[in-house]
């Protein structure tokens, strides 16, 4: 039985910008590429906000809202990883709490 992912426009996951990986061979499985990939990119979006601001002291760029909106795509990547860390977090106590 296949399961249709719920997306606005019937696109798929790759498309609207979520990776679709597949089990790797060396044991890693599609929930730990996602993460990987949601830090890589947390990390990459974070120098770009931190190179803007440093562009911005040192007269490169002159577009102070271009400079804000780099750092606030960068702080909301770094909410969404705190928030998958709580997630993950809470889950995991709650399943220790579980008695067999």
């Amino acid at each position: 039985m296949s399961v249709a992912p719920i997306i606005p426009g019937g696109s798929s996951p790759a498309s609207v910008g979520f990776p679709v990986a597949e089990p790797s061979r060396a044991g890693g499985t599609a929930f730990t590429q996602m993460i990987e990939h949601l830090l890589e990119g947390t990390a990459a979006q974070d120098a770009r906000a931190s190179q803007a601001v440093q562009d911005l002291a040192t007269g490169k760029e002159d577009k102070l809202h271009n400079v804000m909106l780099t750092v606030a795509k960068a702080d909301l990547n770094f909410r969404l990883i705190l928030e998958i860390r709580n997630r993950l977090t809470d889950a995991f106590q709650e399943v220790m709490r579980m008695q067999y």
